[in-house]
């Protein structure tokens, strides 16, 4: 059995049979190195720097991140599984832990190294070296979160950039631009100044020429005032006339009115006279009217008595015309009653035997043109034919 007593800030872990049976700060150990088996680890933090001259930005530049980490271990048991913190009689504690701790921070910076690759890659070189304490912050947030980070049973303190510097032609390249651009701005800061004063004079000038607006604008709208005022004692002048006009037209009107008033009626009496002469007049033609209708009347009579005594007459006229008309048509149909019983032969030859030579034979030639149907053959003598010729020129 051995008696082993480790400093306040060691935190001690005490295993046996793969359990871990005591743990604490600062304990004394009365233990069997047979069976029991002790791991110290550090419960203070340790600071670890960094440099990495290799990382590119994204304008293909190299630059060098500087900086430090501080942190501690929170997590023993899973810092136990990571790393050997197992107690041994013949090496010194401090000597193992510095070990561990070395290690530990060598995992920690290349975990931070990938960061850093990863950030600076993105960014230019002018952008990146302004940027520490951006990088910084990003670099603790991605450790924070990091699931190796956490297995390592470690936890960040601080993450501080201590510097992000270029290549020294890089940086002479930078201070030369940077150089031309404080010179650059010294000229625009000289050209500024020469612009402040010619615009301070071009100000001055500006308000004495706006001035000069204002005091003619001034004396502007003091005429167009006056000029106002002006029309304002004519139209006050023209209404003064134009109220005593409609006044003066008022009293005409009213006169006329008046006066037509009289003039209406004295028409009246004058209309009411005439229509009382007008009505005796009236009934004066009526009764003369009334005088002449009655005669008129009387005369009609006397002409319809005539008129059916005439009518009389002529019925006794029509009568007596009509039986004269019987009579006549009696006596005509008697007459074509005979005729119709004539022999129409014995006519015809009573007519023809008074009828000249040539007038038969024209009319025998169109009873043979009727009957020329009937008529099988017809010889003309010569002889014939000139007995008819000669006849007919001796008629002519």
């Amino acid at each position: 059995m051995k008696l082993r007593k480790f400093k306040p800030n060691d935190y001690v872990m005490v295993i046996k049979n793969g359990k871990v049976i005591k743990e604490g700060l600062g304990l004394s150990v009365f233990y069997n190195n047979l069976t029991t088996s002790i791991m110290v680890a550090p419960s203070t933090a340790f600071d670890g720097a960094f440099a990495f001259d290799d990382v590119v930005t994204s304008d293909y530049q190299s630059v060098c991140v500087q900086g430090v980490t501080t942190y501690m271990i929170t997590d023993y048991s899973k810092a136990s599984k990571m790393l050997d913190f197992a107690y041994q009689t013949n090496v010194s504690t401090e000597q193992k832990i510095a070990e561990q701790m070395a290690l530990l921070e060598k995992r920690i910076n290349n975990i931070i190294k990938a960061i850093v690759i990863r950030e600076v890659s993105r960014k230019d070189v002018r952008t990146i070296i302004r940027l520490a304490d951006e990088m910084a912050q990003t670099i603790q947030d991605a450790l924070t979160n990091d699931e190796a980070i956490e297995k390592l049973g470690v936890s960040i303190v601080a993450i501080n950039i201590l510097g992000i510097n270029p290549k020294t032609e890089t940086r002479k390249a930078l201070e030369a631009a940077a150089r031309e651009q404080i010179l650059k701005e010294q000229d625009d800061a000289i050209y500024k100044r020469r612009n402040a004063a010619i615009e301070q004079e071009r100000t001055i000038k500006e308000n004495e020429i706006n001035t000069e607006i204002k005091v003619a604008e001034k004396e502007k709208e003091k005429e167009e005032k006056e000029q106002e005022m002006k029309l304002y004692v004519q139209r006050c002048d023209l209404d003064m006339m134009k109220e005593r006009e409609e006044r003066e037209q008022e009293m005409r009107m009213r006169a006329l009115r008046s006066e037509l008033d009289m003039n209406t009626e004295k028409q009246e009496k004058e209309f009411a006279l005439k229509e009382m002469a007008a009505t005796k007049k009236l009934e004066i033609e009526n009764k003369e009217m009334l005088g002449k209708l009655e005669i008129e009347n009387n005369e009609m009579l006397g002409k319809i008595e005539l008129e059916k005594k005439n009518s009389e007459y002529t019925a006794l006229e029509a009568e007596n015309e009509r039986v004269k008309a019987d009579q006549q048509a009696y006596a005509l149909k008697a007459l074509v009653d005979a005729y119709n019983n004539l022999n129409v032969a014995l006519v015809e030859a009573c007519a023809m035997a008074q009828t000249d030579p040539s007038t038969l034979m024209a009319k025998a030639f169109m009873n043979i043109g009727e009957n020329a149907d009937k008529i099988g053959a017809l010889n003309l003598t010569p002889d014939l034919l000139q007995t008819i010729t000669n006849g007919l020129a001796q008629k002519n």
